[in-house]
């Protein structure tokens, strides 16, 4: 969960959505009854509701607590005997119980980038160290950064990360990229326009708007279009 309250107008009232296809891949099985997410427009839960609308899970949302999580944090998602917490497990799950990717050569191709999301690049856009999650200042913006080049290097060559077709990687990736202007405001990434024009793709999506808000999604939208201006 964040520990800073510095977020812009995340407060919108998270609701069910209707279930539908992921890219043209049926849904693994059959929705009957939603999975509740327990969860708050001021942690990463909206990251596993764009993952849910993209998927076209339909989830039932509940309030924060009370819930099984075992340290009492947001999200923790519940799916009749199936419980689970952090963003990026959450994702796995449902991209394998819904979202198609249910065979091991199918899930190697985006757990690694979902891990890679939640355990470094999470620390590159929020200044985050190993037991330290306080928000101290991005490192996006230093090309410098041997992971911030080779970033910006692959996503100049390709659409979405896995095999060029969406997928939750781009959920994981694209959710704590477009933190960074939320975050910190004065933040600029015109040295990285390939990560810019893939932060301004993932706003604008109609199911991030969903999840995350608009005044989120048109934040992201207006700074990376003016950092791609100043090429």
């Amino acid at each position: 969960m964040f520990t800073t309250s510095v977020i812009c107008s995340l407060r919108r009232e998270l609701t069910g959505f209707t279930p539908r296809r992921w890219q043209g891949t049926t849904l693994a099985r059959s929705v009957t009854m939603a999975p509740r997410l327990h969860g708050s427009p001021q942690s990463r839960s909206p990251l596993v509701n764009w993952g849910a609308l993209e998927m076209g899970v339909a989830l039932e949302m509940a309030p924060s607590r009370p819930s099984n999580h075992p340290f009492g944090q947001v999200p923790f998602l519940v799916d009749g005997d199936v419980e689970i917490f952090e963003s990026g497990a959450i994702l796995l799950y449902l991209a394998d119980a819904y979202g198609g990717a249910d065979t091991a050569v199918k899930r190697a191709k985006t757990t690694k980038w979902v891990m890679w999301a939640n355990s470094e690049l999470d620390g590159l856009c929020f200044g985050a160290v190993p037991g330290d999650h306080r928000v101290k200042g991005t490192q996006m913006n230093n090309p410098g950064i041997r992971s911030v080049a080779v970033l910006e290097k692959l996503l100049g060559q390709c659409e979405w990360i896995v095999d060029d077709t969406f997928s939750v990687a781009d959920v994981a990736i694209g959710s704590y990229l477009n933190y960074v202007p939320i975050f910190f405001p004065a933040a600029n990434l015109s040295a990285t326009p390939n990560i810019c024009a893939y932060m301004l793709k993932c706003a604008s999506r109609p199911k991030f708007g969903e999840a995350f808000g608009e005044e989120h999604a048109n934040l992201v939208r207006q700074k990376a279009t003016a950092w791609l201006g100043r090429r």
